[in-house]
């Protein structure tokens, strides 16, 4: 659960179970046909039709004169969803809904050489084939004939693309020859299904309780809570050999809020419980507690002060931090060739500070971590893997579509290309709260300032200020522009220990650069579980959640400000719950 600045030390409610890891799994060659007369769902009609019809398609599948596949893969989602919403306790909406997305890959050429990779524009390099609805009933016939139209269909555009990409190499020369996809031996992993999932009403429960506790607060004048639970299983079988059957169970909370200060400027605040279980969402306690947090902070932010502008020592703690690291350096850290992302030249060059290091590790389970997983979406077995070693870039997170300088795949392919999972930054350095305290001070005191800012939560990758697709975040192309990070939650810090809360501020032009330039962190750590390129929203997608374990960041110079644009006026007359 991501928690405000009272609870900073552990962003996720109490009691999550990792789901998807818990269970026992079967992790055998893909021949083993012990396994498959064990199973049921491995034995269930859908996956018998996706075998039978791979098997059609990898024998029959070519058109006269050109090539035939050399890779097809199936991935069906199977997908129960459920959510509620409701605000000052009266309930907005209640639905729940269960279908099959069908995703089909198909590659022609050969892996040194494919349909794939083509400048095209952001939504092309993860064009693979085609998506289709597929009856929630197992109907074997009505399945069959759905995935062999997406298969032509995928065929027909796959030949189309490789015939682009060899007519568009005629006229360039070609620089890389780095391949276009790479081999990888067959696996075979079967999960146990999920425990039973939570009742559409337990979610409208919460919905409406934890809404209701805005009806005691009158400086808060819009809000909303949203309960939802995704129950995902992910069948997939490929032209290789590899199969699996993989539970990826998801539930949320988010709650937002907003008001005004004095003077009109719009504020809002939130908070997320999000992790791979219900189990702990239930504390309704807790999570009214927190509410209460927030609506009294965002009563004291609209009477705060606002800053002009300010530059000098920021210290970033608890979620902030770990939000920081989410919306500027996170993605950095994911390989796709042909992107703005500068980290694909720097493989070998210092990216940190020498103490601290960073590491990708889907293996870890418990305590929290929601981005566990055993075998990702490309059948590559799931490892840990360290991304930068002492400040020194050593990887990036890829797929089999590899990039130049690394030439296998991760295991992070998570729907449509590479993701984290639970990303850990780690350091050698760190220093007691106290401590890091005292080296603000110092740095503020250095530079003959009056104060110095402690950032504790930021706006967006949990927050409702920006809402910008998950392929945005995959291309990295975020941070390189001078553009504003609000800030939701932020203290000036005197050096007599004086803490004054702001109103709000915003950042200014915060690039991965800056990161090479902390000076210290802390030796507690904050984990924060969020899904990239769904701020502030239940993940009901194709996303995954991901975990980010951090210390606190202390930055020896940053710059805020006050947020520009149109104050609007304040509502003419007073909150109807308190007019009397």
């Amino acid at each position: 659960m991501n928690r405000p600045e009272n609870a900073r030390r552990q962003c996720t409610v109490r009691g999550w179970i990792l789901c998807t890891v818990a269970a026992a799994i079967l992790l055998a060659p893909c021949a083993e046909a012990d396994a498959q007369s064990r199973d049921p769902l491995r034995d269930s009609v859908l996956m018998q039709a996706l075998r039978d019809e791979l098997k059609r398609s990898t024998e029959q599948l070519r058109m006269e004169g050109l090539e035939k596949p050399y890779f097809v893969a199936y991935t069906v989602r199977h997908r129960r969803r459920m959510q509620a919403s409701a605000t000052f306790g009266s309930l907005l909406a209640s639905w729940e809904n269960e279908g099959r997305l069908l995703d089909v890959e198909v590659r022609v050429g050969s892996p040194s050489f494919d349909n794939t990779n083509l400048e095209r524009g952001p939504f092309q390099l993860f064009s693979l084939g085609a998506v289709a609805f597929l009856p929630s009933e197992d109907d074997y016939r009505e399945l069959r004939r759905e995935i062999w139209l997406a298969t032509d269909s995928a065929y027909k555009e796959a030949l189309e693309a490789l015939a682009r990409k060899r007519a568009t190499l005629q006229t360039q020369t070609r620089t890389e020859d780095t391949a276009d996809f790479t081999t990888e031996e067959p696996l075979s992993l079967v999960g146990q299904p999920t425990p039973e999932p939570p009742r559409l009403e337990e979610l409208e429960s919460i919905a409406r309780a934890l809404s209701g506790s805005f009806r005691d607060m009158p400086d808060v004048f819009e809000s909303s809570v949203t309960a939802a639970f995704r129950d995902q299983t992910t069948f997939y079988v490929n032209s290789e050999g590899s199969t699996f059957v993989r539970h990826d169970p998801a539930a949320s909370v988010v709650v937002h809020a907003q008001t005004q200060a004095n003077d009109g400027t719009p504020l809002q605040d939130f908070l997320t419980a999000k992790g791979p279980s219900w189990s702990g969402v239930g504390d309704l306690e807790s999570l009214q507690k927190e509410v209460h947090a927030m609506g009294a902070s965002l009563a004291a932010r609209r009477s705060a002060q606002t800053i002009d502008r300010y530059n000098g020592p920021v210290l970033f703690e608890g979620q902030a931090a770990a939000e920081l690291v989410a919306e500027v350096l996170l993605p950095r850290l994911v390989g796709i060739r042909r992107t703005s992302n500068p980290f694909l030249d720097r493989l070998g060059a210092r990216v940190l500070p020498r103490f601290l290091s960073i590491r990708d590790d889907p293996t870890l389970s418990g305590d929290g971590l929601a981005g566990s997983y055993e075998i990702d979406d490309d059948a590559v077995p799931a490892r840990s893997k360290v991304i930068v070693e002492n400040g020194f870039l050593r990887t990036l997170l890829t797929t089999r579509s590899p990039i130049p300088g690394i030439e296998r795949s991760t295991g992070n392919r998570r729907g449509r290309g590479p993701q984290a999972s639970n990303l850990l930054l780690e350091s050698t350095g760190s220093l007691s709260d106290e401590a890091l305290r005292n080296e603000f001070m110092a740095f503020v005191e250095e530079r003959g300032a009056d104060y110095g800012i402690v950032v504790k939560r930021l706006g967006r990758s949990g927050g409702t200020a920006d809402r910008r697709s998950s392929v945005a975040d995959l291309l990295g192309r975020r941070g390189q522009q001078s553009r504003g990070m609000p800030v939701q939650v932020a203290y000036k810090v005197y050096p007599d220990g004086r803490e004054e809360l702001l109103a709000k501020a915003e950042l200014v032009a915060v690039t991965e650069a800056a990161f090479k330039d902390i000076t210290a962190t802390s030796m507690a750590t904050t984990l924060y579980n969020f899904a990239p390129g769904s701020p502030g929203r239940f993940l009901t997608g194709n996303e995954h959640l991901v975990s980010i374990s951090t210390p606190d960041l202390l930055f020896e110079e940053m710059t805020l400000k006050r947020p520009g644009g149109h104050l609007p006026d304040l509502p003419t007359t007073k909150h109807p719950y308190f007019d009397n």
